[in-house]
């Protein structure tokens, strides 16, 4: 095994990172260890680790001047090389096309581009509203079936491609953390790790019972039923606890069927809602997906809505009227002046429209067709 030396770059955990640090030390008969520093290069997950470089599973240093060990891969499909080709050119051209023909709003939004989705005008609003917002704070309560998950995910999306989010943290019930990670995976091809009680149990047989998945993983779903409980909320708020600088460390808290966590009409809250008040605060972004949001009690509306935006919202017996127009327009302070059309759901429809029948439609086509042909 090759002595690890500050400056040299290693790959430890399936993560390239740049060696900060090594303190050597003897360990009587198992002869000299390292104590190891690591700051990791690729911007996933947690930025470094300290490890024993002796006992890591799969730690490996990168000479200087190696080349990559072909020989140890298989050749990539050809129908995988042709679509990465195509993905970079089209990632390449992104940026300049006129999509929406629309002055004020270049640059473009990205998601829909970027996602294996068809959106509908009223699945834009989300993503229109959210980037009026310094801190995003969406309550998405449309009907059964009208895509509040495509919506969530075109929210996140745009938000990470403007790199404004990294850490994300989707909760729900237990029966759809495999629907959320198929979802997100196969329409924005992002890849999120489920986080239960097997998946932690593994991930210490790995990496030592230390081990804590909450800061191994940047993506996470999980059951809001399995994070309540007190040792795994204790965990979690060892990873996500803001630290004496005030900092957060989590970006995006987005929580499916959000009804299930609202305080109650009468008497003592839930723990599921004690839980949601307790772990809001640690997330910059909240997006909340619920098709109830209201059952007929305004206390419990209006103590949701506090977990969502504190700063606007506050647990009541009844909303006046300044609370029912803060509950309908954005958080102040991020929005920027714009000509006509004015609202988001009007400029939504004005993005879908220029784009499948305006004057940009032809040079899209014309640009994309270059892209495909390998000409642009």
């Amino acid at each position: 095994m090759v002595t690890p030396r500050e400056g040299m770059m290693a790959v430890v955990r399936n993560r390239r990172g740049m060696i900060i640090g090594v303190t050597p030390f003897d360990a009587d008969e198992r002869g000299r260890r390292h104590l190891v520093d690591v700051e990791y290069t690729d911007g996933l997950g947690a930025e470094s680790d300290q490890l024993l470089w002796e006992v890591e599973p799969g730690a490996e240093v990168l000479e200087p001047s190696a080349l990559p060990k072909v020989e140890q891969t298989p050749p990539m499909d050809p129908r995988e090389l042709d679509a990465m080709v195509r993905a970079a050119r089209w990632s390449a051209l992104t940026p300049s096309l006129p999509f929406s023909g629309l002055a004020e709003d270049r640059p473009p939004l990205a998601s829909p581009l970027y996602g294996a989705i068809h959106p509908e005008a009223y699945q834009l609003v989300p993503v229109l509203r959210a980037l009026e917002m310094p801190r995003v704070a969406l309550l998405l309560a449309d009907a059964v079936g009208l895509g509040k998950t495509i919506q969530a995910g075109m929210v996140l999306r745009e938000l990470m491609l403007r790199r404004r989010i990294r850490r994300i943290l989707v909760i729900c019930p237990a029966a759809l953390r495999t629907q959320w990670r198929d979802e997100m995976q196969e329409k924005f091809s992002l890849p999120f790790e489920l986080v239960d009680l097997p998946h932690t149990r593994k991930l210490q047989r790995e990496l030592g019972i230390d081990a804590n998945p909450w800061r191994t993983h940047e993506r996470v779903i999980a059951s809001y039923h399995y994070l309540k409980q007190p040792d795994v909320l204790e965990q979690f708020r060892s990873a996500a606890e803001p630290g004496e600088d005030g900092r957060l460390r989590w970006d995006l808290l987005i929580v499916d069927e959000a009804h299930n966590l609202a305080p109650a009409s009468f008497g003592a809250d839930s723990d599921l809602a004690k839980m949601l008040q307790r772990i809001a605060p640690w997330f910059e972004h909240r997006v909340f997906l619920t098709a109830t949001p209201h059952n007929g009690h305004t206390r419990a509306f209006s103590g949701l809505l506090e977990s969502l935006d504190p700063v606007r919202f506050t647990r009541k017996s009844e909303l006046d009227a300044e609370d029912r127009r803060a509950s309908a327009r954005p958080s102040s302070g991020g929005s920027r002046a714009r000509s006509t059309p004015a609202t988001p759901p009007e400029r939504a429809a004005a993005l879908l429209r220029a784009h499948r029948r305006g004057p940009a439609r032809a040079p899209l086509r014309r640009r994309r067709a270059r892209a495909l042909a390998g000409r642009a």
